[in-house]
């Protein structure tokens, strides 16, 4: 129990300060867009290089647990779609309604917690490559299912956009920098100690901006539209990815420390990029910011089972 709290605890008053600077307007949406790009093209890759480049990525066992998540990811939207079929939602809210439904925040939340809840582990350094990985492959996975779903769902899109958003998955500094932090890792060439100084320090503020912006963005963006399908959204997101990716962690034989990375990943709420896609595709914004709300608030239910679960 302690150790949750102390894994959970942290996440949950960095939150709650982005949201407090948002309240009382200290932070307003333009300068948390500014943490957010800081953080998206700045932090956060310095963060995936400098883990990557100083792991040895030949003895990394990731494939597996990859595989998994990729399995859960795909099987989640499918089910979505079913769900979403069966209520017959309307066009603008279909897409939305799988996006909300499979679409982790894994960098803002699953990060976090993993690195907090690994503190002090022997192999923390290792699984933390893994996770980040993992987070590396599901990035593209997520918008090509993101973009398809809300595509299907007959919201109004403008062709002209889907060339440029494919150029944005291709160049997402994640991705790039995943792939060049394993290249290092993988020839054992690592940084050199004054280019991997700054780097980890750059790093190491990814966490905290993160959380405070995500914090900020819970209370700008405005809860409206269908709550209650927003709930269903959040419950399949928060509940029923967990149980399956359970299932295949079982069925594909993960280890004990992979399941943990899995299931803290799965339970994450919906992405707040899931709104910023919406807008861009002309689904319902409304239904997709409530989900964002509502799920980050179900999700520290999932996320403290599964710490104390495991």
């Amino acid at each position: 129990m302690l150790q949750a709290a102390e894994s959970l605890v942290p996440i949950i008053l960095l939150v709650f300060l982005g949201s407090a600077l948002s309240g009382i307007g200290f932070m307003d949406a333009g300068m948390r867009s500014a943490m957010d790009r800081f953080t998206y093209w700045i932090a956060l890759p310095s963060l995936f290089l400098q883990s990557l480049a100083n792991t040895n990525i030949g003895e990394l066992a990731a494939g597996k647990l990859v595989g998994v998540m990729a399995l859960a990811t795909v099987a989640m939207s499918m089910l979505g779609a079913v769900i979403a079929w069966a209520m017959k939602l309307p066009k603008e809210s279909f897409g939305v309604f799988v996006q909300a439904s499979f679409r982790g925040n894994l960098a803002f939340v699953g990060l976090p917690l993993i690195i907090f809840a690994l503190n002090g582990n022997g192999t923390e350094p290792e699984l933390v490559s893994e996770a980040l990985l993992v987070m590396a492959a599901l990035i593209p996975l997520y918008n090509l299912i993101s973009i398809f779903s809300l595509i299907s769902g007959g919201s109004k899109v403008n062709m002209a956009i889907l060339p440029r958003m494919v150029f944005q998955i291709a160049k997402n500094p994640l991705i790039i920098s995943a792939l060049a932090g394993s290249l290092l890792g993988w020839l054992n060439w690592g940084l050199p100690v004054i280019v991997d100084r700054p780097f980890q320090l750059l790093g190491q503020t990814a966490l905290a901006l993160a959380l405070v912006s995500l914090g900020g963005a819970l209370v700008q963006l405005q809860v409206r539209g269908n709550v209650n399908l927003s709930i269903v959204a959040s419950l399949l997101k928060v509940l029923i990815v967990p149980v399956i990716t359970y299932g295949l962690s079982l069925a594909t034989g993960l280890s004990a420390d992979q399941t943990f990375i899995a299931m803290i990943l799965a339970a994450c709420p919906t992405a707040a990029a899931s709104y910023i896609l919406t807008t861009q595709l002309g689904g319902d914004d409304g239904f997709a910011a409530t989900s964002v709300v509502v799920s980050t608030l179900l999700s520290m239910v999932a996320l403290t089972g599964v710490l104390l679960w495991f």
